[in-house]
């Protein structure tokens, strides 16, 4: 295989990855749980029995504090979608990482690339 036939080949690669990408504004860090709570009414069943299950969706943050939302009942499926979406995404990152690095060390990388790409790091204005 040539040098430019192996190059398209893995920016082929890397494109059909890119493509897959959920739309990033339907993603959510976190893991979907579900724990029980009490109410706090004395006459309430759970006073004395399991509790109230709650859904919640849970992440730990820089610096280690623990951030849990409670989610509702009708917006569970769209949680689920959302932490989904954020574990393809970080699987598709990887993925593309991965093609970066055999274009690098096959050495088939432009030194312009970097910069003419749409969503560069670097922005004018």
């Amino acid at each position: 295989m040539t040098v430019v036939a192996r190059r398209r080949q893995l920016e082929q690669h890397r494109a059909r990855l890119a493509e897959q990408a959920p739309d990033l504004t339907q993603v959510l860090r976190g893991s979907l749980f579900e724990r029980t709570r009490r109410c706090g009414v004395a006459t309430c069943h759970c006073a004395n029995g399991d509790g109230h299950p709650v859904v919640c969706v849970g992440v730990t943050m820089p610096g280690g504090k623990s951030v849990q939302v409670t989610v509702p009942s009708e917006l569970v499926p769209v949680v689920r979608q959302w932490t989904e979406n954020y574990r393809r995404v970080w699987e598709l990152i990887e993925g593309v990482s991965a093609v970066n690095r055999e274009l690098l060390r096959e050495r088939l990388v432009e030194p312009a690339e970097a910069t003419a790409r749409k969503g560069s790091s670097t922005r004018s204005g």
